[in-house]
């Protein structure tokens, strides 16, 4: 770590390091303190404000790269009509892989000891209350100095420099810049020049020491953290343990962890998800199995051969509903298939709410439909069974070669396990891929909601029956019945209802019992 302080270089920006500068800075406040930031933006109109000093900011470097800098500007106190300049800097921007490389401290060190001998009284800033009293920052309060939104706080510090510091007393106000630089359209379209990065909104924002990272991988205690282009191995905080399972991190799910540069980082929390995944674990009847979390789309992806089956996409578009994604069915090896239009029709027949498609990846057929769900900043979640195809889509969706396949066994037509637990993947323009293992079966968890969102003909037709516990068999005024005799319906299909509904209500119940089990386990005595 040493050596690789000693290989920082602290200089002075040039022009040529403008956009590299902003990236940077972009990038360390992304998502930190709310969706997105304008600190890049902040910097970009701070250069050419007259209160700028260029004189005293710098940046950092390390092997040709920027992964720091701070910039200072004039500010002042005002008491009774009387203003009284004072030095602030802001923001101090780390590239967020190198943090804890001592970069800020470097940068504090090189130029506080520029702005004494420049005659400056004091500093004032808004910064971290657990970082900055390191480097001699004691609140505001000691000075007699306010915030004009705050009064004062253990964010709002002082830093003296020079004789006279002592004597300033009354209200802070900052460069008018700063105010200006917070225009929200202005910055939207801003920071269109750089990479896209996904904005979130998040509760567990306002971050300081901690920090946000998304489960790229879990298996058993150990996780991977997907920090930026980084995978860090990490554990959990020990309070986790005795959660409900649920409760505990799932692929896709985004975290704040404390970053160790040396070892496991540890996570801290899970933020609220946008959508969660689950069905019933087959080995073990009425367990939840977890599965993926901040899920957009749920690629179902079944072959056209003998892998075909409609129930079961069925009961993949259930999960999907009752998970909160966007159910979307993929049809692959379109090109072995004589009318892949015929299972098309079938698959739509099920909702209203799912997307099919029809492709071929080894002949790139039907490739070009799928972009559209290749948005900035969207989640994918691929299911279905071994030797569907998946990986091949995968490696056709991304244009190179980043997953393993192979073939399907000829006697059964069943594929062979290429993926052995789930992984996140990430594309191009924030694009995020979740690969999972090979599932022939799929149990139906207490995904009631689901399925009525699924079925949702059925259950529109369930309310115009005359009576409300009708089982549509010999009830006169059943609606459904109605429907089938009619040729609206098929009987196909209400069956398949009624056998999903019955496997969600018998693995409920099954869970109720394991968890009381459970939890009368843990009370025991000894």
């Amino acid at each position: 770590m040493n050596n690789m302080k000693n290989q920082i270089v602290i200089r002075k920006e040039t022009k040529e390091d403008h956009y590299h500068t902003e990236l940077m800075t972009l990038r360390a406040f992304w998502n930190l303190h709310g969706p997105g930031c304008n600190e890049h933006y902040l910097v970009k109109k701070l250069r050419t404000a007259e209160e700028y000093l260029p004189e005293l900011s710098r940046i950092a470097e390390l092997d040709g790269r920027i992964v720091g800098a701070i910039f200072y500007s004039r500010a002042k106190v005002v008491q009774e009509g009387r203003e009284q300049e004072v030095l602030t800097f802001g923001p101090l921007a780390v590239e967020p892989t190198c943090f804890s490389m001592g970069i800020g401290t470097r940068l504090l060190q090189e130029t506080i000891p520029l702005a004494k001998e420049a005659g400056y009284k004091g500093i004032v800033i808004c910064g971290e209350p657990g970082y900055y009293p390191k480097h001699g920052f004691v609140t505001c309060d000691h000075f007699g100095i306010r915030h004009p939104a705050f009064g004062n706080s253990d964010a709002f510090m002082a830093l003296p420099l020079n004789e006279g510091f002592e004597e300033i007393h009354g209200t802070f106000y900052e460069a008018p810049v700063f105010e200006e630089a917070e225009d929200e359209e202005e910055t939207a379209a801003y920071t269109k020049q750089f990479p896209y990065y996904k904005p979130l909104k998040l509760s567990c924002q306002w971050l300081h020491v901690e920090k946000l990272g998304r489960i790229s991988e879990a298996q058993k205690n150990s996780y991977k953290i997907r920090f930026w282009e980084q995978e860090i191995p990490a554990k959990l905080k020990g309070s986790f343990y005795g959660e409900d399972a649920e409760k505990l991190p799932v692929i896709g799910d985004y975290v704040t962890f404390l970053y160790n540069r040396q070892g496991d980082s540890v996570i801290l929390s899970v933020c609220e998800r946008k959508s969660f995944l689950q069905r019933p674990d087959q080995a073990k009847t009425g367990v939840m199995q977890y599965m993926a979390a901040n899920v957009d789309y749920l690629f179902i992806v079944t072959s056209l051969n003998e892998d075909y089956n409609c129930k079961r996409i069925a009961r993949y578009v259930s999960i999907a509903i009752q998970g909160g994604a966007i159910p979307v069915v993929i049809l692959t090896k379109s090109d072995l298939c004589t009318n892949p239009g015929r299972f098309m029709r079938e698959v739509e027949e099920l909702s209203d709410k799912v997307r099919v498609h029809a492709i071929s990846a080894l002949y790139s057929i039907g490739l070009e439909e799928l972009k559209e769900y290749l948005i900035p900043g969207t989640t994918i979640c691929l299911m279905g069974s071994s030797g569907a195809g998946k990986s091949t889509l995968i490696n056709a969706l991304s244009g190179e070669e980043i997953m393993k396949t192979s073939g399907i066994r000829e006697d059964d037509g069943k594929g062979r396990h290429t993926t052995t637990y789930r992984k996140l993947i990430a594309l191009p323009d924030d694009v995020m891929i979740i690969d999972t293992p090979g599932m022939r079966e799929v149990g139906m968890a207490d995904v009631q909601e689901g399925i009525d969102e699924t079925f949702s003909d059925i259950v529109e037709l369930e309310r115009m029956c005359r009576f409300s516990n009708c089982r549509h068999d010999t009830e006169p005024g059943c609606a459904v019945k109605a429907a089938i005799e009619a040729g609206e319906l098929s009987a196909e299909r209400l069956e398949l209802y009624r056998k999903l509904g019955r496997e969600s209500t018998n693995n409920h119940a099954k869970k109720k019992q394991i968890s009381k089990w459970a939890k009368a386990y843990k009370k025991r005595p000894f």
